[in-house]
């Protein structure tokens, strides 16, 4: 069985009103309390709820464990 879920978190920098040259961009990982999962039943719900909560300011991650169909066992 195959386990699929989104992993989402604030985007710390909801700054949007700037040019990418004036400002270095430094990936800062997120503080592990700040993580919020959200298991779906599929590939496209994943999809579709990480596009929702990135257009809301979060930072979001498709996360998947296990194999699938026809998958080695």
């Amino acid at each position: 069985m195959m386990n699929i879920w989104v992993e989402y978190w604030p985007n710390p920098v909801q700054d949007t009103n700037y040019y990418a040259q004036s400002k270095k961009v430094t990936w800062q990982p997120p503080d592990p309390k700040d993580i919020r999962k959200r298991f779906c039943q599929s590939r496209e719900d994943a999809s579709r709820f990480a596009k929702s909560m990135q257009e809301q300011g979060y930072y979001a991650s498709i996360k998947q464990d296990g194999y699938g169909i026809g998958g080695r066992r």
